[in-house]
């Protein structure tokens, strides 16, 4: 019973202490970006969205326009773009 129990220990202890200690998530970390309905004029960049110009670019969504396609990804809420609409305020 007692190798068991040190084997157990042995085998759940390393990922627990990695776990533990473990850097906190960054509010910079990257992000994914996911395919979105949103348009952009095709120039490589950033922008929040504007509802008014397309309902599918949300306002407080920041999203990414793919070089030459027209398209953009979204990286989801930002709280810039809720606030005053830009990617700083």
């Amino acid at each position: 019973m007692k190798s068991f129990t040190l084997l157990a220990l042995a085998t759940v202890l390393p990922s627990a202490l990695a776990a533990a200690f473990a850097a906190p998530a960054s509010p910079f970390d990257k992000r994914s970006c996911s395919p979105s309905s949103c348009l952009c004029n095709g120039i490589q960049g950033q922008f929040c969205g504007d509802e008014s110009i397309n309902a599918d670019c949300l306002d407080t969504h920041v999203y990414e326009c793919q070089s030459g396609t027209g398209y953009a990804c979204d990286y989801g809420y930002r709280d810039s773009c809720a606030s005053c609409g830009s990617l700083s305020c």
